[in-house]
């Protein structure tokens, strides 16, 4: 990603016209418009035989076009986002949740309907200003199952507004258990969290790959990792995307 503090180059020091028959282009030419966005942002302006508008570049002309410097093809930015995404999952949240109500026999709607009808349920559901339903019990008293059950719920929930409002809502969550190290600390959680919104709604990216093509991998695995994660899931919780 550009830095924006650094000054913009112009168009000589990003693209030189070369027109010249020798070095005619031979063969199919790329399709117009070419992503830029890794080193140029926010240059509105005209060249001879190209034009760039915001993050991208459409050249018009008949000859090759050379870049000084990266040029950040389509096909490269998906494989950095999907390497990025791979580096930041430790665990899908989703088949933990498969996974738990295999090992537990199956879910029963009849075990958690009750408290669809609840208050507590439904202050927190739709009061804005209610941000935390807390469900507590002894082991064994079908918490963690009570939980799958609303998932599902508000799943459904969502696929219905989807279809009637056309809007989008994104649902996260994380099943921690203490015996597995993958998944009793607040990295995890945080990775988990993240790992399922990014993957739901694939722009909210921006807000890790920044960090992440400065130190790749370690992001998610050094002794600030936590830190660096609470940060980016603040951020993408504030991305306007998801207001």
């Amino acid at each position: 990603m550009a830095d924006r503090s650094k000054k913009r180059r112009g168009v000589p020091d990003l693209i030189e016209e070369n027109k010249s028959p020798k070095r005619q282009a031979t063969g199919t030419q790329p399709t117009p418009p070419y992503d830029l966005s890794g080193i140029y942002h926010g240059f509105s302006g005209h060249a001879a035989q190209s034009s760039f508008v915001g993050q991208g570049i459409q050249h018009f002309g008949t000859g090759p076009f050379h870049v000084h410097g990266n040029l950040n093809i389509g096909a490269l930015h998906s494989h950095k986002t999907a390497q990025c995404l791979a580096d930041l999952y430790s665990t899908d949240p989703r088949h933990d949740k498969n996974r738990i109500e295999q090992t537990k026999g199956g879910l029963l709607r009849d075990s958690y309907r009750w408290i669809l009808t609840h208050h507590d349920f439904l202050r927190w559901r739709d009061d804005p200003d209610s941000r935390l339903l807390w469900i507590k019990g002894d082991p064994g008293k079908g918490k963690t199952m009570l939980l799958c059950g609303i998932i599902d719920e508000l799943n459904n929930q969502n696929a219905h507004t989807e279809q009637t409002a056309n809007t989008t809502h994104l649902l996260s969550f994380f099943f921690c258990q203490a015996t597995d190290d993958r998944l009793n600390n607040a990295t995890a959680i945080l990775r988990g969290l993240i790992y399922l919104l990014v993957d739901q709604q694939r722009s909210l990216i921006s807000h890790i790959q920044e960090k992440y093509d400065h130190v790749g991998k370690a992001l998610f695995e050094d002794v600030n990792t936590w830190f660096a994660l609470r940060d980016i899931f603040t951020n993408i919780l504030q991305d306007p995307g998801l207001a």
